[in-house]
């Protein structure tokens, strides 16, 4: 409750206005039916001059109950669903998490629908609160504790109240609540936005590599293969700067995917981590979508130069990346990118999502449509346009085309 309305109830109950006791009494009374409606058996007075009813044993069981007074009954029927009824929040989100399994839901989907309830919910009261008794006010009053008390940015703001969307919809398919119920519809989220913890916002010389980094690291690889041409990760590194292809998909790559007839890279393979059972599978790219990259002279040589290695190691398998421990985890190839980029040649150290960025914002530089951009780099074309491609033009190119606009601006 805020202070504004505990201040307007204060003043209504001094002025006799309201009176608190009653207004209690009257939703203790509401909670009570609510209980009660959902009762699937009849209360009813029998012969005997005893009111009867059933309660529910589970597998079509049930046990008959018989007491002296209306009253009685319905407090023994009330008891009953208040005890066995899933009906606090922390109880529906369970059933909601479940509901996801039943979905198809990945197990690492699930781990972070998890951690992200210890992250939110947890130790709040909101916790053991019935979900029929969370309006509005309420889940407002829940949000202020959690910024009051953590550092959430704003789009793990907007992610907690996706959860808690989800959990009403359940509840309102099962019958819990209305639909009118959801106090999602009503929190105003963007006026919390300023009590969120800023997010520092990288430049685009941080997110991509410069003509001048690109070269380098091309240069530091090609120095790697020359003294340590067995280390296998070092080409995975390289085919990403001219592909973009995600780490998972490099770590995937099958020579059956590697089609010269056609010249083109079928990618239709990832690796994918169950933090759950911590094992490492293979599955389809992250949209689930096969896409289809074009076979050029550079990228055939690094597959050759990878296949001469791995023959001649004998470490030959239905993977590109393999070495002497079989195929290379993505998690290695991340490291070496690390590794690679950890020097003075370097604005910040680079991840391997680097290259992606980098490959799609030359693509946009060199004038490829965005539609084509988004489909061989394997995004949807918002995605793309919003968080890959970045202006990566040198300042001099720059400086020339103002010189050339200021110079037909003066002669006009």
């Amino acid at each position: 409750m805020t202070d504004l309305t505990k201040n307007v109830l204060e003043e209504a109950t001094n002025c006799g206005i309201i009176d608190l006791a009653y207004v209690q009494d009257k939703i203790d009374e509401m909670k009570k039916q609510k209980y009660l409606e959902m009762h699937p058996y009849s209360i009813a007075l029998g012969k005997d001059g005893f009111w009867h009813t059933y309660l529910p044993l589970g597998n079509s069981k049930r046990k008959a109950v018989k007491k002296k007074s209306k009253e009685d009954i319905d407090n023994v029927v009330i008891d009953f669903w208040k005890r066995n009824t899933t009906t606090t929040f922390k109880q529906r989100y369970a059933v909601w998490v479940e509901r996801q399994k039943q979905c198809g839901r990945s197990n690492n989907t699930i781990s972070k629908y998890e951690s992200d309830y210890i992250r939110f919910f947890e130790g709040d009261r909101l916790e053991n609160m019935d979900i029929r008794d969370i309006d509005e006010v309420v889940l407002s009053q829940f949000i202020e504790r959690l910024l009051k008390s953590k550092e959430i940015p704003y789009r793990a703001l907007q992610a907690m109240i996706g959860y808690v969307n989800g959990v009403f919809k359940k509840s309102v398919k099962d019958g819990i609540i209305k639909k009118s119920d959801n106090p999602c519809d009503e929190v105003d989220l963007p006026l919390y936005k300023q009590y969120c913890k800023r997010e520092t916002i990288k430049t685009s010389a941080e997110r991509t590599f410069s003509k001048k980094e690109k070269n380098s690291l091309l240069d530091i690889l090609a120095t790697n293969h020359e003294t340590k041409p067995n280390y296998i990760p070092s080409y995975a590194v390289e085919l990403s700067l001219y592909t973009g292809m995600r780490v998972g998909e490099l770590s995937g790559l099958m020579w059956e995917d590697i089609d010269t007839e056609q010249n083109i890279i079928h990618i239709r393979h990832s690796e994918k981590h169950d933090r759950k059972n911590n094992e490492y599978y293979i599955s389809l790219p992250k949209n689930g979508k096969i896409r289809d990259f074009p076979l050029t002279p550079e990228i055939e040589d690094i597959l050759n130069r990878v296949k001469k290695v791995e023959l001649k190691n004998n470490w030959l398998t239905e993977y590109v990346f393999s070495n002497d421990k079989g195929r290379v985890h993505a998690r290695t190839i991340s490291e070496c990118m690390r590794l690679k980029t950890s020097g003075t040649d370097f604005h910040n150290v680079k991840c391997i999502h680097t290259s992606r960025r980098t490959v799609n914002s030359e693509y946009a530089k060199a004038g490829m449509p965005a539609t084509a951009r988004a489909s061989i780099i394997g995004n949807t074309e918002r995605v793309n346009e919003q968080n890959y491609t970045y202006d990566i033009s040198e300042m001099d190119y720059k400086r020339s085309i103002i010189s050339m606009v200021n110079r037909a601006t003066k002669a006009m």
